[in-house]
């Protein structure tokens, strides 16, 4: 029987099941699919434990195995159980810090925003120092297709999901706005090459916005950070200050949300680039 707490802890590993863990462990700090050689080589246990082991987390899909170049790297479980512990964080609580300092660095309302269909829902907003600001209602919709919040999130969407969100006929709002599908498809490129979504008064009128898609690990869009302001106070050289700042918000907040793990294009499927 264990005599202290530290051989009671000892006794009570399961080792068999502590090194398939620490296999995991080493998959991942890898970045890079690996060979059973490698993880022979960085690992110095037995050729066969390390084959077994592979081939019970292969089984239940813990691990990827490539057929044709034999390399090892995280398997879709592993993405599914993250998934599920980011969909138990506060989404508001962790961007808050985010939105907050891209209200003080611009001058301008800075929003988070939520898909829901075709329209975007505001979640949360910090008003800016500005004399004018734009007075956006928690809890407000938007339509996507001509909204900077929204357009970052179609960029980020499977294209084939598109067509059910840009029904026509889509409303003109105001001169500005995109309602051909064929032009909003170009606008969407841009976004994903410059990694934020411009609406230049393409929903009220005097009025623009930058916004970015906060990403997870599969690179699907969570949620979208922006801000928005008069056009008196929003230049050409402003909204691309301000994209340069929204885009470096979204991305750190993506990687909280597990953006940039890296799944492979047979793991992940077909989904959108990632902003560049």
């Amino acid at each position: 029987m264990p005599t202290s707490k530290t051989s009671a802890k000892r006794y009570d590993i399961i080792h068999s099941l502590d090194k398939g863990l620490y296999l995991l462990e080493v998959i991942e700090e890898a970045g890079h699919p690996v060979s059973l050689q490698y993880l022979w080589q960085r690992l110095k246990w037995d050729k066969a434990t390390i084959y077994r082991l592979l081939t019970t987390l292969e089984k239940r899909a813990y691990i990827h195995r490539d057929p044709e170049t034999r390399e090892y790297s995280l398997g879709i479980k592993i993405y599914a159980l993250y998934d599920s512990l980011i969909r138990q964080l506060d989404l508001q609580q962790i961007s808050k810090p985010y939105v907050v300092r891209l209200a003080q660095e611009t001058g301008h309302t800075a929003h988070l925003a939520v898909a829901v269909g075709n329209r975007i829902v505001f979640i949360d907003r910090v008003v800016g120092s500005g004399i004018l600001s734009v007075n956006t209602q928690i809890g407000a919709m938007e339509p996507a297709y001509c909204t900077a919040l929204g357009k970052a999130y179609l960029a980020y969407i499977d294209s084939n999901d598109l067509p059910d969100l840009l029904e026509e006929p889509l409303t003109r709002y105001t001169p500005n706005t995109l309602v051909d599908l064929g032009d909003i498809a170009c606008d969407l490129a841009k976004v994903r090459r410059r990694g934020f979504a411009i609406d230049d008064e393409e929903y009220s009128s005097g009025i623009r916005c930058i916004a970015a898609a906060i990403l997870n690990q599969v690179h699907a869009p969570v949620a979208m950070i922006g801000v928005s302001g008069p056009k008196n106070r929003i230049n050409l050289r402003a909204m691309r200050e301000c994209g340069e700042l929204v885009r470096d918000a979204s991305r750190e907040i993506s990687r909280k949300f597990g953006y940039g793990i890296g799944l492979d294009d047979q793991q992940r499927g077909a989904t959108a680039a990632a902003p560049r």
